[in-house]
């Protein structure tokens, strides 16, 4: 799936009270994530049909934009922890490699010693 971006239309707004219950094609919004570097990772509504070519445009932020600085701080560790356990699994998968290899190889020297 392709990552979403925040495109906003003429005929959008994020100052609305509130979602819309369609957008302007009469479709029911999608929520998606923007991968955008001015808003990564922030949650919006957006029309069904945007990225195949008959879209409206219709945009809405999903939360509002002074965003709870504790929710900031929470996505931030989960990132930081999310990296830190991609790492921790990198040298988990290397030293499997390696206990693999020194296995192997300790077991033919055992081999070559018997025969």
């Amino acid at each position: 799936m392709a990552p979403q971006s925040s495109f906003q239309g003429s005929r959008s707004s994020s100052k609305s009270r509130g979602r819309r219950r369609t957008c302007f094609c009469e479709e029911r919004p999608a929520l998606r994530t923007s991968s955008t570097a001015e808003n990564p990772g922030r949650r919006f509504w957006g029309c069904v049909n945007y990225q195949i070519g008959k879209g409206c445009n219709y945009f809405s932020w999903a939360e509002p934009e002074g965003q709870d600085p504790q929710i900031e701080r929470l996505k931030n560790k989960a990132s930081s922890l999310k990296q830190e356990l991609q790492k921790a699994e990198r040298k988990f998968a290397l030293a499997l490699a390696i206990g693999i290899l020194g296995w192997t190889m300790a077991g033919l020297l055992l081999y070559d010693r018997l025969n």
